[in-house]
């Protein structure tokens, strides 16, 4: 089921950067006009409760408790984040600098990057006491989410994390295709990945994972740590791995978590039948 996306008036910016924002959206969005016919029972609702569900929320903001981090994929562009900071948007608040979106498009280092966003965040943060924020992160960003996690001295600290299609348990294609040092850190069973499993251990953030099946690039099955089961749909007949951040119903979960609103998703999960 396709939805509307916002209106060009809806989103921030002057009019060259709306237009942009507007195209953005558009781009992510073709995916998921062609989703997969598989349901999961712990995680559905029928096409008409979902739209019922969704126009709700739009038309009826609400304040966040804390500020969002969005965090982009591997080397994906601007435009997929801003494109996610959107749609949460228009579901949640309706105020965009309730949401700080990142990418890194020309960095293929897993701790560079999370250096990079720490500072950021830092700077941002910079009270006497930690602010709490949640994260929102696209495949490879859950994966710097928590690297920044686990730093306790920082000027803040993460509440939630919920991850899309993260490579959790290392990436599908990452055994094949490796061409910088994020590649080899996502690597199944890679010592960075073992290191992040014995941090998560003793986290006090909450992790929510997310999984697309159909995904080649991670598979959903890679989608959650060691011990977890992530919250699947079936996915879409192409770029499954891409379409998570438009998939309609994983937004509406993560919009009612952020609202503080009964999530969708049961809390025991199936695992996904396939990746």
């Amino acid at each position: 089921m396709h939805l509307p996306e916002p209106r060009l008036r809806d989103l921030p910016g002057g009019f060259a950067v709306r237009a942009a924002r507007r195209a953005g959206l558009f781009v992510t969005s073709i995916p998921g006009r062609a989703p997969r016919p598989i349901v999961n029972p712990a995680f559905h609702l029928s096409p008409g409760e979902l739209r019922a569900e969704l126009v709700r929320l739009a038309d009826a903001p609400v304040p966040l408790s804390r500020p969002v981090i969005v965090l982009s994929g591997w080397r994906s562009p601007a435009m997929v984040s801003r494109a996610l900071v959107d749609r949460l948007c228009m579901l949640t608040s309706r105020r965009t600098h309730d949401f700080l979106p990142f990418w890194y498009p020309f960095k293929g280092n897993i701790e560079a990057v999370a250096h990079r966003v720490r500072a950021a965040l830092q700077a941002r943060f910079s009270g006497p006491a930690p602010a709490e924020v949640d994260i929102v992160a696209h495949s490879m960003g859950g994966l710097v989410a928590r690297v920044i996690a686990a730093d306790e001295s920082a000027s803040f600290r993460v509440a939630r994390l919920f991850t899309l299609g993260t490579p959790h348990r290392g990436a599908k294609l990452a055994r094949g295709i490796t061409i910088d040092a994020a590649g080899r850190a996502m690597r199944p069973g890679s010592d960075f990945l073992a290191e992040l499993d014995h941090r998560l251990a003793h986290a006090r953030f909450e992790l929510v994972p997310y999984a697309h099946l159909f995904d080649r690039w991670v598979g959903a099955r890679n989608s959650a740590p060691p011990g977890q089961t992530p919250i699947w749909t079936g996915g879409t007949r192409f770029f499954s791995h891409f379409s998570i951040t438009e998939d309609r119903l994983v937004l509406c979960d993560i919009a009612l978590r952020l609202r503080a609103e009964t999530p969708l998703a049961r809390p025991e999960q199936p695992e996904p039948p396939r990746d």
